[in-house]
């Protein structure tokens, strides 16, 4: 399995056998992230459902057009967040779509800040990606802080983009050049 490592952080790129950890992060962190994330089919809360998306996210990877990453603090292999650069292109364009998640009760501590840090260097320095957007919903102000504190830039608001929830969001579309 391949990993990336920040200072208190241990990103695991996905697969099959994290498929106990995963299953227990979506689980506990569920009604946390019920507000924040698409309305999601029963089976992505099984064992079954899990172990069939790292097994995508695998091929995805495999394909370099997802890099999914899943977050433990270093020398736990409790999953406390995720991290994910996805719809990567190449050729002339060298973009990708970034994405994270941490488990509610671990909030605050930087986790998130940590790791999009860690996954940007990954795009900008093993895959030689030009540019990262992620999407924020207007409310959602620790993540936008993410954004601000690694110098992504906003560049205005995409009316009712992503479905979160059941409703189609407003998101702030922030950017990050690889200068």
């Amino acid at each position: 399995m391949y990993h990336l490592f920040t200072e208190r952080l241990t990103l695991t790129l996905s697969h099959p056998k994290l498929t106990d950890a995963v299953c227990r992060f979506h689980n506990e962190n569920r009604q946390a992230f019920a507000d924040t994330e698409p309305v999601r089919p029963a089976d992505f809360y099984t064992f079954r459902g899990v172990r069939a998306n790292l097994k995508y996210d695998d091929k995805l990877s495999r394909k370099c057009e997802e890099f999914r990453f899943w977050i433990t603090e270093k020398g736990s292999s409790k999953v406390v967040g995720t991290v994910c650069i996805s719809s990567i292109l190449f050729g002339s364009v060298k973009s990708c779509f970034l994405s994270y998640k941490i488990a509610q009760n671990c909030q605050g501590k930087g986790y998130a800040t940590e790791a999009v840090k860690e996954i940007v260097h990954f795009a900008f320095t093993v895959l030689q990606l030009h540019r990262i957007e992620s999407y924020v919903m207007p409310r959602n102000t620790k993540s936008i802080r993410v954004m601000e504190k690694l110098g992504f830039m906003p560049e205005g608001v995409s009316k009712r983009c992503l479905e979160v929830n059941g409703v189609w969001e407003d998101h702030i579309r922030f950017s990050l050049l690889n200068e």
